[in-house]
């Protein structure tokens, strides 16, 4: 009998002890601010996806907290990855959304101050169509252009795509392409373009492009190629990056620049965040991406939702940290500035 009653309070007990823990987790982020770092200038697509989610994540987060977006630009997001994985609180009171291209960017620069498979994946609004474009005023309507004199294109800095494509298609296709770097965000490198100051943009989001139809509509912006590992629908026209190159080699290399679209535009959060809190992230990014009103707003602003879940992104993010010691080598040779 005294047996039965000792384990009838040690079941009493747990379930109390979790009941308990369930309500402060829930009551965790009643009353806090959330600060969302944007790994990119205003007005760009990443910027303009950070705030949507700042909107709307926060009544989907028992307890509705108050969401705070901040940009961080820099590097190519860069700058705000190592601002997450080293100096943010690990606490679940600080998210990022960052560019893809900081995972291909560890394996290019194994200094980076960041193991991205470490960071708290929470889940993907979209894959990255990114597109390299040029100004058909300048000359520059195809990569055969570009393949018989030099022009300049824009981009953030050293470690994004927008470098790093160019480059590489320098070496493995044939390009001339110059690459002019030390713009924050897409508006100013489009207002570059404009101005004649560049020819063309290394790497922009397609909905950044289809932002402004009456370039397209009046020939002034041409499509030169696709960062990604087939042709996307949107631009059935436009050959991937992994068409450009010859040799299985340099086709793997395209292979992983081209990877990184699929990590896509992404919420994610510092190592090391009780898993508990991370559940609730989680769940609350699954129901916004479900909220009809938020695919709408999305989809106004170029942003077609194609969600993965958190376990997902993080297996993705993880097989993309990977690659064979010839591939890394050739990568690392491709990608570098020209001397």
């Amino acid at each position: 009998m005294n047996t039965q009653i000792s384990i009838l309070t040690v079941l009493i007990a747990s379930a109390f002890t979790a009941v308990t823990a369930l309500a402060q987790t829930t009551d965790f982020y009643a009353g806090k601010t959330i600060s969302l770092i944007i790994g990119s200038g205003e007005a760009g697509g990443y910027d303009m996806g950070g705030r949507l989610m700042a909107r709307y994540l926060k009544t989907y987060i028992p307890g509705n907290p108050t969401i705070l977006p901040r940009n961080m630009p820099g590097a190519s997001s860069v700058v705000a990855a190592e601002y997450l994985y080293n100096v943010a609180p690990r606490d679940g009171l600080t998210l990022g959304t960052v560019q893809p291209g900081i995972v291909l960017n560890k394996s290019l620069d194994p200094k980076a101050k960041y193991l991205p498979e470490r960071f708290s994946w929470i889940g993907r609004i979209q894959p990255a169509t990114l597109i390299g474009i040029g100004w058909t005023a300048a000359g520059l309507n195809t990569l055969e252009d570009a393949q018989k004199r030099e022009f300049a294109v824009s981009a953030s800095g050293a470690a994004g795509l927008a470098a790093i494509v160019p480059w590489a298609l320098n070496k493995m296709a044939g390009t001339r392409l110059k690459v002019i770097r030390g713009y924050e965000s897409v508006r100013p490198q489009f207002v570059a373009m404009e101005r004649g100051e560049v020819m063309g943009i290394g790497s922009v989001s397609l909905a950044d492009a289809l932002a402004r139809p009456e370039w397209l509509r009046d020939h002034l912006m041409s499509l030169l190629y696709t960062i990604a590992l087939k042709r996307v629908k949107y631009a059935p026209d436009t050959p991937a990056i992994v068409e450009l190159a010859s040799g299985p080699l340099d086709r793997e290399v395209m292979a992983m620049l081209g990877s990184s679209t699929d990590i896509g535009q992404m919420l994610m959060a510092p190592p090391d965040v009780p898993g508990d809190r991370v559940a609730i992230l989680r769940k609350a990014f699954d129901a916004m991406i479900a909220d009809p009103d938020f695919v709408e707003e999305a989809e106004k602003l170029g942003i077609f939702v194609e969600p993965l879940k958190g376990a997902e992104l993080t297996a993705m993010v993880s097989a993309a940290s990977a690659a064979s010691p010839e591939a890394l080598a050739r990568l690392r040779e491709v990608a570098q500035p020209p001397d």
